[in-house]
């Protein structure tokens, strides 16, 4: 993919790691108590979230073919597939049965950033038309039999 599509594949992940980082830095502060002065960083990272969808929006208005509109969706699904299928080795032994408490940072970004991944695949696969389905099934088909061979 060149030009515009790749622009919108960046601007998606930009997009995703805004939304990750607003809602990492708003439970961090739920969890302990930072001073009033941490707003300030919850409303940068909210501004963030803004200006990506600003970006995407302007990008929607030069992508209205189709078929790129599906390359974007099938190749963002995939690379969400390729981020969950990680997701055993990032979030390493921690599970959700623990204390919130007692989580380190890392795995609080990793843990949000593993249900915002889930989300998203949820969303697009839905969202996909019989034909994008097929396309994106055969993606999967494709990638799993490369894998097979290595």
């Amino acid at each position: 993919m060149h030009g515009p599509l790749d622009c919108a594949l960046h601007s998606l992940q930009q997009l995703a790691y805004a939304r990750i980082a607003r809602e990492f830095h708003r439970a961090w502060q739920a969890r302990t108590d930072f001073p009033a002065s941490f707003e300030a960083v919850i409303s940068e990272a909210h501004r963030r979230v803004l200006h990506c969808e600003q970006v995407l929006a302007q990008l929607r208005l030069l992508i209205d073919d189709p078929c790129q509109i599906a390359e974007i969706k099938i190749a963002r699904a995939l690379y969400l597939r390729l981020l969950l299928e990680s997701a055993p080795a990032r979030l390493q032994s921690w599970s959700d049965c623990e204390s919130f408490d007692d989580m380190p940072k890392s795995h609080l970004l990793e843990w949000i950033s593993y249900d915002f991944e889930r989300l998203e695949l949820a969303e697009l696969e839905s969202s996909m038309t019989p034909e994008e389905a097929a396309s994106y099934a055969q993606a999967l088909d494709a990638r799993a039999s490369s894998l097979r061979e290595e």
